[in-house]
């Protein structure tokens, strides 16, 4: 488990927390700021690898009802 997921990026930080659930979830932030929180820690990889991209500029889709 990486505290740092982004390898040029120290600003995120993943790590163990309590959120109010049972157990423990492991909390991206970004510059100490909550972003998500997951039971998983692949999700919230994945969550720091997109927030990222969007912050680069990335094109994002956004569901449409």
């Amino acid at each position: 488990m990486l505290v740092n997921p982004i390898k040029r990026d120290s600003r995120y930080t993943i790590q163990k927390e309590w959120t109010g659930k049972d157990k423990p979830q492991f909390v991206l932030r970004f510059c100490d700021e909550w972003i998500c929180s997951s039971s998983f820690y692949s999700s919230v990889l994945i969550r720091a690898i997109g927030h990222n991209a969007e912050r680069q500029g990335a094109l994002t889709f956004v569901e449409g009802k």
